[in-house]
């Protein structure tokens, strides 16, 4: 279906001469030029109708994208039940973050606006599996989402209210799962590049609260990011510091052995107390101790419990109080492993010195060499597994993310088929989710320039900017509807300026607002002649109306 045209002259807000300056920022563009505007409320924006084209434009690629692989679409609600999302713990987890917008019905029913959907996913398909046959099953949906973030910023980068295009899969095996897990990260990279988002690059990623495991995120290098990851300054490899495999820094002159104390939840159900030493200048990964133990989940120790756990009050613990407790899993990151001497936390006597692992008068000796794992976060100045390169701590934004879920949702849930072999099973799932509002703003900074805005062909509020000179008389208002019906019976999206204003204003305000094609329409020319500007490269061409859908589908 073809866009209806948008007139500057009909536009609200209305078009303000001088509106906006090219050395705005682009969330200063955002506001100024009439796409975006702030409701008073942190973290939660109104998208006025240049801004609400370009979201749709931009919802119909991300859904196009999943339709053309196998993906159905379907629409739930946003408005939870809590006790569908306590089968999976999350209400209480997500309440302990302080992240999650909660409502009371009139007749006391407690409910959640959905920060995400793995629990009303996995109880539709619920409903409906009974067979093997019936996978594998992935769905697509588009919908606004809720997260109560703490410091909601950056215009749409981070909001309290947002839309995210999320698709979820559900298999048979851990093979299949990884077969949708590649049909998710191909998904998502057709609808970016759909969506005009140069330099999209995946990496691996820490899942969060989300995921049990590992999972893939979608970044653009941006300094407008707000997702720090690393990337090695000789071969490039990047990604997210808790995943990323690294060799330590050079310790420091004075090295300090910490140790961290974690209770590891393990596949059977069972948990035990774990501790890692680590140099005082680095941070532990858990996802990379996760995967060192094969532990489902590792939550620190809170300062408070560590006495009734190890015995010893928070700073105090060292290496050795750890080797000597029997139920105590005791690790050494690589950063310590070949350290000859260095200092521990030792009480209230604070630091002490010269402790090696040879042990002396008051500590015996620990076995330790050869015991050294990865288990620091990658971080700046840290080195590359892959080449003699160091990291470094680039800023870059997350616009889409693929999580493995395995079983993490579809066992509490309670979802079950019968196998090819006539035995119960349990559906293992896997998700993807694009946040639209977010890949609008980067969308926005990534390609502006110093005119101002620029939009692929495709992503704008629409494809050709029509400048009217002389609109206010009578002819040119007639050759207008003309052109306007004509080009867009072909197809194109138009924005007509038919302002009575300068020809020079209007065609600041066509680079400002960066559509890919600018047609100007003159008095001065022939009715089948007029003047395209390529908006990407600056180019002007005289042609004939006929040529415009040529014109302005080239990049």
């Amino acid at each position: 279906m073809t866009a209806t045209a948008l007139y500057a002259s009909r536009m609200w807000p209305p078009v303000r001469r001088g509106a906006g300056e090219a050395t705005d920022s682009t969330l200063d563009l955002l506001y100024r030029l009439g796409l975006v505007a702030r409701t008073g409320a942190t973290g939660v924006h109104t998208l006025l109708p240049l801004g609400l084209r370009v979201h749709e434009r931009m919802s119909a690629i991300a859904r196009s994208a999943f339709e053309q692989r196998g993906a159905l679409p379907f629409a739930a609600p946003t408005l939870q039940s809590r006790a569908l999302w306590e089968r999976t713990g999350r209400w209480q987890a997500y309440q302990a973050e302080g992240a999650l917008l909660t409502v009371r019905s009139s007749s006391g029913e407690e409910m959640c606006l959905a920060p995400t959907s793995e629990e009303i996913a996995a109880a539709t398909v619920g409903e409906h599996l009974r067979s093997f046959r019936d996978l594998p099953v992935r769905l697509f949906l588009s919908t606004s989402k809720f997260r109560d973030e703490l410091s909601p910023r950056g215009g749409l980068m981070r909001g309290r209210e947002f839309t995210m295009a999320d698709a979820y899969t559900f298999d048979a095996s851990t093979h299949g799962m990884r077969e949708s897990v590649a049909f998710l990260n191909d998904a998502c990279t057709a609808a970016l590049t759909g969506m005009g988002l140069s330099g999209v690059f995946q990496a691996r990623a820490d899942g969060g609260a989300i995921s049990a495991g590992p999972s893939t995120e979608h970044l653009v290098l941006s300094d407008a990011g707000q997702s720090t990851i690393v990337a090695c300054d000789h071969c490039g490899n990047r990604g997210d510091g808790a995943v990323t495999p690294a060799l330590p820094a050079p310790p420091p002159d004075a090295p300090v052995v910490n140790v961290i104390a974690f209770i590891l939840t393990h596949p059977d159900g069972g948990i035990q107390p774990a501790a890692v030493a680590i140099r005082s200048d680095l941070k532990v990964s858990t996802r990379k101790v996760a995967a060192a133990t094969g532990a489902l989940r590792v939550a620190l120790i809170e300062p408070q419990d560590l006495p009734g756990i190890l015995g010893k009050e928070a700073g105090t613990l060292t290496p050795w109080d750890a080797a000597g407790s029997p139920d105590t899993l005791l690790l050494f990151d690589s950063s310590v492993a070949e350290l000859d001497e260095f200092a521990i936390s030792d009480g209230g006597d604070g630091l002490r010195s010269g402790v090696s692992w040879d042990g002396d008068r008051r500590l015996p000796a620990l076995k330790v060499s050869g015991r050294g794992r990865d288990l620091a976060e990658a971080a700046d100045g840290s080195r590359c597994t892959r080449c003699p390169g160091t990291h470094r701590q680039v800023r870059a934004v997350e616009v889409a993310h693929v999580f493995e879920l395995g079983t993490q949702y579809s066992q509490p849930m309670k979802l079950a088929f019968t196998d090819d072999a006539g035995r119960d099973a349990v559906p293992w799932m896997a998700c993807s989710g694009i946040g639209i509002t977010r890949c609008m703003q980067t969308a926005s900074d990534l390609h502006r320039d110093h005119h101002g805005l620029r939009w692929k062909p495709g992503t704008g509020p629409a494809d050709v900017h029509v400048t009217v000179l002389r609109a206010d008389q009578a002819q040119m208002r007639e050759r207008t509807d003309r052109l306007v019906q004509d080009l867009t019976a072909r197809g194109l999206s138009l924005f007509v300026d038919d302002r009575p204003l300068a020809a020079g204003e209007k065609l600041r305000y066509a680079r400002l607002l960066g559509l890919p094609h600018a047609a100007v329409l003159s008095p001065d020319r022939p009715d089948d002649e007029i003047e395209v500007i390529n908006r990407w490269t600056g180019r002007t061409t005289i042609t004939q109306t006929s040529h415009i859908p040529q014109r302005a589908a080239h990049r």
